[in-house]
């Protein structure tokens, strides 16, 4: 029975029921609830690369910070320390991107099929990265090359101004083209011309940036044209019943119901309404704004 259930506002240590619910508000709240926590159970996964992303790019820039202030006019040979923190990073973040692509296509797989329009539009979206983007293609395949060779060959080069009122420092981060191609004979058909069509030397960051971003646009493009709707529409409805803003991120509210045992024991249960989930919309909706 649902007839005991209230919406209710937890302030402080003390519960606060604001009204009683009907089974038909409780059920939606409910579907709502549900629908919030799909989103963002698949959004964690692009968070994950995010991260790893962010991650990435911090140990080039505190690096690059390090050696822009340190007094030494020559500087210090560390290849062993940057080059090693730089293919860490870069792997992990090849493999969290990997993780993501395996999930959704299984996810959509399991949710739709393989005969439905969702996944159909799933693999025409990677196709489309696949065929018109070289970085997509080539980072798709340097995780085979890791796996079967060893950690991808880059090399980096670094210059500064000696200004002591505005240290400035750059660093070129590059693949070596033909360590890739001698080094494995599995880059394909498609790919392999386009990489012997690269410089000897061809800049990582660049790869990795669009790499990123062709992530991003399937993932978006594939939950705008399926789910998103679904998501905003949730969120609208759970910001009306607690008669907050969308904007409002705190997880104060809750479903509450009380009842007292034969015992004389009370009990109470509550299942919270996830609005401090609202920032991760308000993150996708950024994300989307920049791709």
């Amino acid at each position: 029975m649902h007839s005991n259930i209230e919406l209710a506002r937890v302030e402080r240590d003390s519960i606060k029921t604001l009204r009683r619910l009907n089974e038909s508000e409780v059920q939606e709240i409910r579907d709502c609830n549900k629908e919030i926590f799909d989103f963002n159970r698949h959004f964690k996964l692009v968070e994950y690369v995010l991260y790893n992303f962010a991650y990435f790019k911090a140990c080039i820039e505190n690096n690059l910070q390090s050696f822009a202030t340190e007094t030494d006019t020559i500087g210090r040979y560390d290849l062993d320390s940057f080059g090693h923190e730089v293919n860490i990073t870069l792997l992990n973040l090849m493999m969290s991107a990997r993780t993501f692509l395996d999930h959704m296509e299984t996810s959509v797989n399991r949710e739709h099929g393989k005969a439905s329009s969702e996944f159909k539009l799933f693999k025409s979206l990677t196709a489309k990265e696949f065929d018109d983007k070289f970085s997509y293609k080539f980072m798709y395949k340097l995780r085979n090359y890791v796996q079967h060779c060893g950690m991808p060959p880059l090399s980096y080069s670094k210059t500064k101004t000696l200004d002591n009122e505005a240290p400035f420092a750059t660093l070129e981060l590059q693949f070596n083209r033909n360590a890739l191609l001698s080094g494995y004979d599995e880059w394909g058909a498609i790919v392999k011309p386009e990489l012997e069509a690269q410089q000897e030397q061809f800049d990582a960051f660049f790869i990795v940036d669009e790499f990123i971003t062709s992530i991003l646009r399937i993932y978006i493009c594939f939950t705008d044209s399926t789910s998103f709707h679904k998501t905003k529409k949730a969120r609208e409805r759970i910001a009306e019943i607690i008669s907050q803003p969308e904007s409002y991120f705190d997880d104060d509210y809750c479903l509450f119901s009380a009842s007292e045992s034969e015992d004389g024991k009370f009990n109470f249960s509550m299942s919270w309404i996830p609005a401090s989930l609202f920032r991760k919309i308000e993150h996708y909706l950024k994300l989307r704004s920049e791709i």
